[in-house]
């Protein structure tokens, strides 16, 4: 079945400012979105994010579609 869009992946599921992860050869890896975009690549259009990666404070493109937002927990604090 041949689905119609207008690129891979999708550009509005994150935002600056959101952690993410992805995996990389086996390794988990982590960081903040700087920026979200859509580069041709091979005549389509495709959702690629710059992220700030924590481990060596690096700018790296990823591929939207390997992201994966980490869970917010929100925990409260009891003060004396």
């Amino acid at each position: 079945m041949l689905i119609k869009s207008e690129s891979f992946g999708k550009k509005d599921k994150f935002k600056v400012g959101d952690l993410v992860w992805w995996n990389k050869i086996g390794k988990n890896m982590s960081g903040v979105v700087q920026n979200v975009f859509l580069k041709e690549v091979g005549g389509r259009k495709v959702a690629f994010a710059t992220v700030l990666d924590f481990n060596d404070q690096t700018h790296k493109e990823i591929l939207c579609i390997n992201l994966k937002k980490m869970a917010y927990q929100t925990k409260t604090v009891e003060e004396n």
